[in-house]
């Protein structure tokens, strides 16, 4: 199948609305791009909210509705600020300009705007070959799906939103069968509107916008955030474009382990909002009126963070913290050691606390267990030196250190020590790789869990989150690390040009021949593990999947299946949309649940059983008789009702495709 298609229509529902909402606020064409992403993220994500209360489907005229309204409003919102400061509209937000950095060693190529913003473009360009090609290699067919007990529940929220006509993160959880229930379901509101624009099926859906998040929107704000942080040489954006492809926590693992695709969402709108806000800090130092649009541009940006997966909030603030902590310092620090009003000092010191306030009740609310569970969450799996070694490393969960990442890493890391306004971000990343410690390699407690419980204390959340924020650490020391091979040629006489271009293409192919051969193929050659269709697949077969789509013409609307959710059957909703009784492997047991679950084959003889089907409207059952996932977890033997129906009275056989097996209950008839 030809998912060009979609992945094209994946492209204009995930960068476009962001694109034209940044557009309407006049903050230039760069920052239109840089934000794209994560301005789209809360377009999607507050339209899906909206529409079910104005009588609206989720489809694109209701994105196309949404993004309209945001980009009035935010056009509208600088009309305002405009009048208010009585000035004409800035032309443009200097995005890309150091924060605080100069940009010594700009060759005569960056001098021209137009070739800029064509490196730019270019290096991106080039990081979606390099990503998207590893996705590719890991998704293998665009049909295949991650035999992963989280992707039965990520693909049946997609169904649910196809089959509900909303794509609002209040309603998703309704999808277990307990009514409607908060999921941070971007992800599935963007993948629903791929499938039904595009015509195909929920799987080649997810793959193809899983390509365009990590081969497009993750480039596209990694290297916006490395031109704000560190300027607008060419250098630099090929820098962050190959660095972005060269660590395996991101984006390869988050499309491998769970598999947990609105973090892997989330974490690629990481970069681009830290990028704004340090663009706020600079502007407001330098002229306090022009950041109020800026402001607003935040503003937008935090409903996408958040409903796109909490965790990327918390990861923000994290790494926003030492940067936010300096600029109340600046500020803060002068009106107490010079004569100010009373007036000026509390509200110094409101502020303050003000900050404190929103951090805590963030850090609270954003965490998904109470400390007291701390015994019910991931455990750490190596020692804390270990940990510490893996951050160095630029590695995790044990695997091969990547040296050519860890390299450029450091080099990065002390060359901003030297440059003082950048400081800050370098306390973000450690601060990030320091929650990534506790989670792997410190004993399990109550303070591991306050501190690490907003990611379920999972290193690998945290190892993605670190390598994100080490990508424009890596950036920077490669350019740092070409700057001076750059020297060292024009020494030797080489004209400064071509020793620029040599330094920084010697080194960028360094990083990438040796992250793609130690670092990247491994990682790769994992996650293309989960990735199957076959008929020996973990969770469904063809088999199984041939069968659930024949249950559309075979079972009424209406109807539920009844099926042990580990043998595949937790997709038949997915599939064929028809009802599945337990739609995933952790389905909340309910009485009438669990009596069938138990009891089913005693249909017949055992009143209580009928009525529970009544009450659900079971009508159906199934029997895979294939692998049952996960071999050996008792929880896959918690439903011997539904095992062996064959020739059991009350169930008549009336479909079989190899050992899977379709019966309709008669018992109750």
């Amino acid at each position: 199948m030809d998912v060009a298609p979609a992945v094209s229509i994946a492209f204009c529902f995930l960068v476009l609305p962001g694109f034209l909402v940044v557009l309407a606020s006049r903050c230039g064409l760069r920052a239109a791009i840089g934000l794209s992403g994560v301005v789209s993220a809360s377009v999607l994500a507050v339209t899906g909210v909206v529409a079910p209360y104005l009588g609206l489907d989720w489809n694109p005229l209701t994105l196309v509705i949404g993004t309209a309204v945001a980009a009035l409003l935010t056009a509208a919102v600088r009309l305002l600020l405009d009048r208010a400061v009585r000035r004409p509209a800035a032309g443009s937000v200097p995005a890309t300009r150091p924060a605080g950095a100069h940009a010594a060693g700009s060759s005569r190529l960056a001098s021209s705007g137009a070739v800029r913003e064509a490196a730019g473009l270019s290096a991106v360009a080039v990081a979606a070959c390099l990503i998207g090609w590893r996705f590719i290699q890991i998704f293998q067919q665009p049909g295949y799906i991650s035999q992963t007990a989280d992707n039965i529940f990520h693909l049946n929220v997609v169904r649910y939103m196809q089959d509900t006509g909303s794509a609002s993160v209040l309603t998703a959880g309704g999808v277990q069968g307990t009514g409607p229930a908060f999921y941070p379901a971007v992800w599935h509101g963007v993948t629903a509107l791929v499938a039904d624009t595009a015509g195909i099926g929920i799987p080649e859906a997810a793959n193809s916008v899983n390509i365009v998040i990590g081969a497009i929107l993750w480039p596209l704000g990694a290297v916006f955030a490395a031109r704000v942080l560190f300027g607008n040489r060419p250098a630099v954006m090929f820098a962050a474009a190959v660095a972005s492809s060269a660590f395996s926590a991101y984006p390869y693992l988050l499309v491998d382990w769970g598999v947990i695709y609105p973090n892997f969402y989330a974490m690629a709108l990481v970069l681009p909002a830290v990028a704004l806000a340090a663009l706020i800090i600079r502007r407001a130092a330098r002229d306090p009126r022009g950041a109020w649009i800026l402001l607003w541009l935040a503003l937008l940006v935090c409903p996408g963070l958040a409903l796109s997966h909490p965790n990327a909030l918390l990861v923000l603030l994290v790494a926003l913290l030492p940067l936010a902590v300096s600029a109340y310092a600046g500020w803060a620090v002068p009106v107490f050691r010079r004569p100010a009003p009373v007036r000026t000092r509390v509200w110094c010191v409101l502020a303050g606390l003000a900050g404190v306030a929103v951090l805590a009740a963030a850090w609270v609310a954003l965490r998904p267990l109470p400390v007291r569970d701390f015994g019910n969450t991931w455990q750490p799996y190596q020692t804390t030196a270990q940990a510490v070694g893996e951050v160095l490393l630029t590695t995790h969960a044990l695997r091969d250190a990547a040296y050519a990442t860890a390299v450029l890493v450091l080099v990065g890391a002390v060359a901003l020590l030297r440059a003082k306004t950048t400081r800050w971000y370098l306390a973000g990343y450690l601060l990030i790789a320091l929650l990534f410690v506790f989670a792997s390699g410190v004993e399990n407690s109550p303070l591991r869990t306050f501190l690490t419980g907003g990611w379920y204390d999972d290193q690998n959340r945290l190892a993605a989150a670190t390598a994100v924020l080490a990508v424009p650490l890596a950036a920077k020391g490669a350019v740092v690390l070409a700057d001076l091979l750059g020297s060292v040629l024009r020494r030797v006489r080489t004209p400064r040009r071509a020793a620029a271009i040599v330094s920084i293409v010697a080194v960028l192919a360094t990083l990438f021949l040796v992250s793609q051969e130690t670092t990247v193929r491994p990682a790769v050659q994992e996650a293309a593990k989960r990735y199957t269709l076959g008929p020996d697949s973990d969770i469904m077969s063809t088999n199984e999947l041939a069968m659930f789509e024949e249950l559309t013409d075979i079972v009424p609307e209406g109807s539920a299946v009844a099926g042990n959710p580990w043998d595949g059957s937790a997709w038949v909703y997915m599939v064929s949309g028809r009802t599945a009784l337990f739609p995933h492997i952790q389905t909340p047991m309910t009485p009438e649940r669990a009596l069938i679950a138990a009891h089913l084959r005693d249909a017949a003889t055992d009143p209580q059983v009928c009525d529970a089907l009544e009450e659900l409207n079971v009508d159906y059952a199934i029997n895979s008789g294939e692998l049952i996932y996960l071999p050996g977890n008792p929880a896959n033997e918690a439903y011997p009702g539904i095992a062996g129906l064959d020739g059991v009275p009350g169930f008549e056989k009336i479909d079989q495709i190899g050992t899977v097996e379709l019966f309709r209950i008669t018992a109750c008839d």
